[in-house]
Parts: structure tokens; C-alpha cells; sequence
């Protein structure tokens, strides 16, 4: 049988006055991350973000993947990030730094969100895209069934989550955070998010579905080559 492991996601946003601030942190951090498994999964400028959901910001984001929580707080706590961090954002700019747990790897085969369990993900020729959403449900009813008209719809275009957090999922490692829900999904490029996000399924049928029961803020990134 095969073991279950969870990675953990560490997901660092600055405003966009920063986002040179940001990649540089990204660059530098890149040679203590191997030490801890660490993988560079997106480093993107805010002028790179992709608005989807209106009212909300631009940001600049990192998103880190390591092999377990337990790693990735020793990563965040060494003296090498932390110096570099302290360095880096001296003059501030951070929103907020979260870990959050992520999908197991064998994906989740009794649950029906679009995980590796049960989403064919086609070979990649090209940059990846992610897609980051963050909001509040104020009604489950309605989101519930936003949820049932999209998973079909995630599935059949190849995208993936990777995390998937509650409220109270996320740990504060800096900055601020409002809890809320959060997800972070992987696509085979830039095509099949928006493909998704501007049908008129989701447009007609799935916004109006959820917009009174929820908050949400989306912002779509492409992953560098």
C-alpha cells in the first residue's frame, strides 16, 4: 500500500511596491531551500497577476513546497531565512506569511475535490499556472452547490489542488492574516484557467451562485519556465 505523505506549502504575499523585494528574496532563498526539500514553486512579481475575481488586489506572491510541516517550520526558523527575510523586507511591505497544509500526494481518491486521485494531469510542454483564491462563506448552502458545478469543470480541463485549507488550517509566520478559506490550484498552463473562469458556465451559473454567500479574492499566476 502506498504511504500518504503531505506536503506543506509556505505562501509569502507583499504588496506590489515590494515585488522586487520579493524575487530577490526568492533568488537568494533558492540555495538554503535544498536543504530542506524545499521546491520553488511560484515566484511572481504582482504586475504578473492575473485579477479574476473583481475587488481584488494584485499581489506578489511566493509559494514554496516542502515534504512536511515539520520541514518547513525548520526552514522558516533557520537563520538563514531568517536573516535573509529580515534583510530583505527591512522596510516592510509584507502582507502576510502562512504555512498551509497541502493535498497528499496520492491525492484524496473518497473525496470528490479535482485531486491527482482523480484528475488524468496531462504532460506539461510549458509553464504551469496557479491559481490562488482566498475568501469568507457567510452561507455553505449556496457555496456547496457553486462546488458541484465546478469540480466537473476543474476535472475536465486537468487542474488539480494542491492545498485546500480551512479558516483555521493556515499558521501565521508573519505579517497578517484574516482567516479564511484557501486554495491554491495547479493547472497544465495558462489556457485552461481562464478557459474555466470565463465560460459561460462559471459566468452565468457559478458566480451567481456563490457571490451571495461568499467572499472571494482569485488571482491567477503563470509559473515561470
Amino acid at each position: 500500500m502506498q504511504e500518504s505523505t503531505v506536503p506543506q506549502f509556505i505562501i509569502l504575499e507583499v504588496s506590489s511596491a515590494f515585488s522586487g523585494a520579493l524575487l530577490s528574496y526568492a533568488t537568494v532563498i533558492e540555495r538554503v531551500l535544498k536543504d530542506y526539500c524545499g521546491i520553488l514553486v511560484l515566484a511572481a512579481a504582482a504586475d504578473k497577476a492575473e485579477v479574476l475575481e473583481e475587488g481584488s488586489t494584485a499581489h506578489a506572491v511566493v509559494v514554496i513546497k516542502f515534504p512536511s510541516d515539520e520541514v518547513a517550520a525548520a526552514f522558516w526558523s533557520s537563520p538563514e531565512n531568517q536573516e535573509m527575510f529580515a534583510q530583505v523586507f527591512s522596510d516592510g511591505g509584507v502582507l502576510h506569511v502562512i504555512s498551509v497544509p497541502g493535498i497528499p500526494e496520492v491525492g484524496l481518491p473518497d473525496e470528490p475535490l479535482p485531486t491527482v486521485a482523480n484528475v488524468k494531469v496531462p504532460k506539461s510542454t510549458g509553464p504551469k499556472a496557479f491559481m490562488l483564491v482566498q475568501g469568507t462563506v457567510s452561507d455553505p448552502g449556496p457555496v456547496s452547490a457553486y462546488m458541484e458545478t465546478i469540480i466537473p469543470m476543474i476535472i475536465e480541463r486537468g487542474g488539480v489542488y494542491r492545498a485546500w485549507a480551512s479558516p483555521e488550517g493556515p499558521v501565521v509566520l508573519a505579517g497578517e492574516w484574516q482567516p479564511q478559506y484557501l486554495v491554491l490550484s495547479e493547472w497544465p498552463s495558462i489556457r485552461e484557467p481562464r478557459d474555466f473562469w470565463y465560460s459561460d458556465t462559471y459566468q452565468n451559473i457559478a458566480i451567481p451562485t456563490r457571490r451571495p454567500a461568499s467572499e472571494f479574492t482569485v488571482l491567477l499566476f503563470e509559473a515561470a519556465p
